[in-house]
């Protein structure tokens, strides 16, 4: 699958990189963008369902661009304050295997993961399904197989997480593909509405 060709190539440019760097360095770097993924996958759907007008201005790519928004911005303001406070001010020791082949260890899954993240935000935009998104993803891939990365990553930081968010990541991953569509996300609000008022509804008496 080309899909993970090209995870397989980002990945091993970044172990370059992480081999480059050392692990102290190369690990902060992996924990900010893990994180990152995390809050726009979880957080991203609940800002575009809370606020319609995001929906109304970016249509089909309100939870691609709201998840990606979010990730950049916490990556971009971690990763400075992880510079800043330190990597920048404290220089842990560490055993030269672990500064070559580890950091590059990590440096592979830091790459998988944004190689990864991509890909699943390509599945949720508007392309979604033509041929040239086929070409990198696969024509017959689906979503699960496509984004197991997002979901392997979301996983790891939901199970570690000190605050458990209240929606399990499979079932989040699953709302998100349901909805990222705006006529799909019209038609269950739809279906809720619907439910509501059948409940509200008294029923006639049946002889």
């Amino acid at each position: 699958m080309m899909y993970k060709f090209i995870i397989l190539i980002i990945a091993l440019g970044f172990a370059w990189l992480g081999y480059k760097k050392t692990w102290y360095p190369a690990w902060s770097f992996l924990f900010n963008v893990i994180v990152a993924i995390y809050l726009g996958v979880m957080a991203g759907p609940q800002i575009v369902n809370a606020l319609p007008i995001i929906r109304t201005e970016l249509g089909d790519f309100a939870y691609s661009g709201t998840m990606l928004a979010i990730a950049a911005v916490y990556f971009i303001i971690a990763q400075l304050a992880t510079l800043r406070y330190l990597t920048a001010v404290y220089c842990v020791s560490l055993p030269s295997l672990l500064n070559s082949i580890g950091a590059a260890v990590l440096g592979f899954f830091t790459g998988a993961a944004i190689a990864g993240f991509a890909i699943f935000l390509i599945n949720i935009s508007p392309p979604q399904g033509s041929k040239y998104v086929a070409f990198f993803t696969g024509a017959k891939l689906s979503q699960e197989k496509a984004n197991r990365v997002v979901y392997k990553t979301c996983d790891f930081v939901h199970s570690i997480s000190l605050q458990q968010h209240p929606t399990s990541v499979k079932e989040q991953m699953e709302k998100i593909f349901g909805n990222w569509r705006k006529n799909n996300a019209k038609t269950a609000d739809a279906n809720v509405s619907a439910d509501i008022k059948d409940v509200n509804t008294p029923q006639k008496n049946r002889p």
